[in-house]
Order: structure tokens, then C-alpha cells, then sequence
């Protein structure tokens, strides 16, 4: 008994610990990796272009087949051996063969296609990338999101314990008929407001709670924790990132390499499209052999008479056996011009890629300037709320000292409170925003 006791303290220890287990930011994206359902689609995708690559490796291979039948005749019959007919008799014959046929050359289509392939595969493994970068970008901010809104939560309860002393203190000062009820009321009111204030943070949190489970494949978000960092580093860092550097590494980025590989890709299918001009050559050799029941065997004998008796199977097989080698030329003469529109439409295909890397590397350069931008905004106004934040709250702690000695009334009270808590708010979110820029900076960086 002692012992079961013993294990299962063990055991709700060990469950406990597990339901607490507070994710870091790079546990959440290791995790996504592996479990996310739109990074397994495209890790799919990747799977079949790989396929198909070894298809086309296979594709220098010969074709080579292999044929067995049985037949079985009545009545008037022609042997298969001998192409003669036999008449009222039942016949059965066996035929064997097996042949090979292989493309000798076809344009260099073969090599085009097995290029082709890889350049296929090159850009799918990009899409894995690109999957695996914006489910990255989505996390991070969704984890940041959690973080606001945690210390939203305290900053948020911290104004309702504060607003509750000063509920008790009103209240103390009406009974001593130094304030009247009305101002009781107005603190009761600012009070509840600011549990409101709670709730409404305690609902963002659990909504970003669930929006970063779903992208974890994780059903059960409300025993989902965080395990907040030390930002205060990262924060008081500020801006250290050069445009130059940032527009550099952005060209590695597998938005814009995969636009590379298209115009890869586009001029491969040009080529593909150009061998049909040429002609084709294949050489094909098979080997068979066949055996019928009603042929038979002559023999002469010592007199000079012959004599017929049964043939037998395998001595049929070595007797029957044919080969045969070809060499086969197909030359293109005219195909309702389908080979020259198909060339066409390659090329316009080909500018229609240039078009779209010079698109991407415009959108990209967009994106990173806008970036930059964003991210000088949010630590300049990070800066600027510290400000707004301390002055906020030191005109909050004059006013209470004031109306506690009856000198501020209820309104300013209420209006420095509210303008601190307001303050506060906004610092949060100054502070999580600029982190999220910083992020994306990184993510330009290629980091």
C-alpha cells in the first residue's frame, strides 16, 4: 500500500510538471516544424517532385517487357511452328518472348526533362522554406501577442488592487462626511471599469493562446503556457540594423530564389519543347520462342524411309528461337506547327518569369524598407511612451496624495488614474510591437 502511495505521488508530480511546462519561442517554431499540417503539405509536395525526379533519372533506362501465352485449337488449325494446317485435330501451342527497346537519341529531351526535374524539386524544397518562414513569422507574433497580454493581465489587476484601497478610503471619508457619495461612486465605477479592463485581457490572452496552438496542432490551449524572456536587453539595444546589410541577405530569401529557379525552369521547358524538332532513333532487340503439340519430329531410318514421332518441349523451344535487332529513325516533317507554337509559348513563358523575379525583388525591397521604417517608428515611440509612462504616473501619485488630503477632487483623481493606466497600456504595446519589427528584420536577415 505504501508503495502505491509512493508511485502515484510520483506520478501526479511528474504529470504536474508536464502540464506546466512553459514553451519557449524556439520550442514553439522546432515544434510547428514537425507537427504543422500546411509545412507537411508542402514537405508532400517536395516528396512527389522527388519522385518524379527519380523518374526521370530511370527514363535513360531501356524498356524491357516479357510475353508468355497458351493457346488451345480444334478443328482445322494452323500450327504455329510450322504454318501449316491440321485438320480434325486438337492443337496446343505455347509462345515466348522477351524484348527491349531504348531511346537512342530524341533531341537530348531526356537530359532537358532530368534537369528540369531537379530544378522542380530545387523549387519545391523553396516552398517548404517559405512555409516554414511564415509559419515562423505567425508564431512569433502570436507568442508576442501572449506576452502583451500577460502583462497587460498584471498591469490590469495591479490597477484594480490600487482602485480597491482607494474604494476603502472613499469609503471611510463619506462615513466622515469628508467627500459626499458621489464620489464614492465615481471610484466604484472607475473600478469596475478597470475589472472590465481585466477580462477584456484575460480574452485576448486566450485568444492568442488559441490562434498560436492551432499553428502548434495543439488541441488543448488553455493548459498552454509561455516562458517569458528577458526582452529588457533586446529593448534597451535599440536599432542596429543597416539597410545595406538587410537588402544583401534578402536576396537569399526563398521568395525571391524561387522566382530565380522559375526563369530556370521556364527556359528548360524552352528546350524541352525545341528537341521535338529533332529527330528520333531507337534501337530495339528481343528473343522468343514457341512450341505446338501437333508438330512432329522426322527421323529416317536405314532404308531410306522416314518416320514422324513426338517433339519434344524444350527441344521445340531450342529449335523455334528467333532474334531480331532494329534500328528505327522518326523525323519530325510536319506536325500542324505544334512544335513551333509550343517553342512560342515557352518563350513568352520565359519573360513572364524575368517579369516575376523583377516583381518579387521590387516587393521584397518594398518589404524591407517598409521594415526598416516600421521598426525606427516603434523604438522611437517606444522611447517616447517611457516618457508619456513616468510623467503619467508621478502626476497619478501627486493627484492621490492631493485628494487624500482633500485638496484634488474625485475627478482629477479619476483622470490621472486614467491617464496612467492608459500610458501603461500603451508602452506594452509599444514594447511588443518593436520587438515583433525586430523579429521581422531578422527574418530579412535570413536568421
Amino acid at each position: 500500500m505504501r508503495l502505491l502511495i509512493v508511485l502515484f505521488t510520483l506520478f501526479a508530480s511528474v504529470a504536474g510538471h508536464a502540464q506546466e511546462h512553459c514553451w519557449t519561442l524556439d520550442e514553439c517554431i522546432a515544434y510547428a516544424y514537425e507537427h504543422n499540417i500546411e509545412i507537411k503539405a508542402q514537405e508532400l509536395a517536395a516528396e512527389e517532385k522527388r519522385i518524379a525526379l527519380s523518374e526521370s533519372k530511370w527514363s535513360y533506362a531501356p524498356d524491357i517487357s516479357a510475353s508468355s501465352s497458351y493457346s488451345l485449337s480444334t478443328g482445322r488449325v494452323l500450327d504455329p511452328t510450322t504454318y501449316e494446317f491440321v485438320e480434325q485435330q486438337t492443337v496446343g501451342g505455347n509462345s515466348t518472348s522477351i524484348g527491349a527497346n531504348i531511346t537512342v537519341f530524341s533531341g537530348l529531351r531526356n537530359m532537358y526533362n532530368l534537369k528540369r526535374a531537379q530544378l522542380d524539386l530545387r523549387s519545391s524544397l523553396l516552398s517548404v522554406e517559405q512555409t516554414r518562414n511564415d509559419v515562423r513569422l505567425n508564431i512569433t507574433a502570436y507568442y508576442l501577442e501572449i506576452l502583451c497580454a500577460e502583462e497587460t493581465i498584471r498591469d490590469a489587476e495591479q490597477v484594480v488592487s490600487e482602485l480597491k484601497v482607494q474604494v476603502e478610503k472613499t469609503a471611510k471619508k463619506v462615513e466622515a462626511h469628508k467627500v459626499t457619495m458621489a464620489d464614492l461612486l465615481q471610484i466604484q465605477s472607475q473600478l469596475a471599469d478597470a475589472e472590465n479592463d481585466v477580462l477584456t485581457a484575460r480574452n485576448n490572452y486566450d485568444i492568442a493562446r488559441l490562434n498560436l496552438c492551432q499553428l502548434l496542432e495543439i488541441d488543448d490551449y488553455t493548459s498552454f503556457r509561455t516562458a517569458a524572456p528577458d526582452v529588457s536587453e533586446l529593448v534597451r539595444n535599440g536599432m542596429t540594423d543597416e539597410p545595406a546589410a538587410i537588402l544583401d541577405a534578402v536576396q537569399s530569401l526563398p521568395e525571391v530564389e524561387s522566382a530565380r529557379v522559375g526563369i530556370d525552369l521556364a527556359r528548360r521547358s524552352l528546350q524541352i519543347a525545341r528537341a521535338a524538332y529533332w529527330p528520333t532513333i531507337s534501337l530495339s532487340a528481343g528473343y522468343g520462342s514457341s512450341y505446338s503439340d501437333a508438330r512432329q519430329k522426322m527421323f529416317r531410318n536405314p532404308d531410306g524411309t522416314y518416320r514422324y514421332e513426338a517433339y519434344p518441349f524444350f527441344e521445340q523451344y531450342k529449335d523455334n528461337a528467333s532474334s531480331y535487332v532494329s534500328l528505327s529513325l522518326n523525323i519530325p516533317i510536319f506536325g500542324k506547327l505544334t512544335t513551333r507554337k509550343n517553342v512560342q509559348r515557352q518563350k513568352l513563358a520565359v519573360r513572364q518569369a524575368e517579369y516575376a523575379l523583377q516583381t518579387v525583388e521590387k516587393q521584397v525591397a518594398k518589404e524591407v524598407a517598409q521594415a526598416l521604417i516600421d521598426a525606427r517608428t516603434a523604438w522611437a515611440r517606444y522611447l517616447g511612451v517611457q516618457r508619456y509612462v513616468e510623467s503619467a504616473e508621478e502626476a497619478a501619485r501627486q493627484v492621490g496624495r492631493k485628494y487624500d488630503l482633500g485638496v484634488a477632487t474625485i475627478t482629477d483623481y479619476n483622470a490621472a488614474v486614467t491617464a496612467a493606466v492608459k500610458a501603461r497600456s500603451q508602452l506594452l504595446q509599444a514594447k511588443y510591437e518593436y520587438l515583433f519589427k525586430i523579429r521581422m528584420l531578422e527574418y530579412y536577415r535570413n536568421k
